[in-house]
């Protein structure tokens, strides 16, 4: 079962491997589509790799919604899921 902290870990982990130095404390704030700090090559990547680590599965409309542009919201749309 997946939690908060589980994916809060994913998210420092992916983003740091990409050299983006954010904190737990601040990653549910950090908004991926708009900082421009990870391409939409790595979104997708990230999104796939979510999808395979929660195994659930994000609609277009669900990625599209702005709502999910931030750590935070996603996080809170794969708990919403599962």
């Amino acid at each position: 079962m997946i939690n908060e902290e589980l994916l809060q870990g994913f998210f420092c982990d992916f983003l740091i491997a990409r050299g983006i130095s954010i904190s737990k404390k601040n990653i549910n704030h950090f908004n991926f589509t708009g900082s421009g700090s990870i391409d939409s090559f790595e979104i997708l990547s990230m999104i796939m790799e979510l999808e395979m680590l929660t195994n659930i599965h994000l609609s277009p409309d669900e990625l599209m919604d702005e709502n999910n542009a931030t750590v935070g919201g996603l996080i809170e749309t794969l708990l919403s899921k599962q």
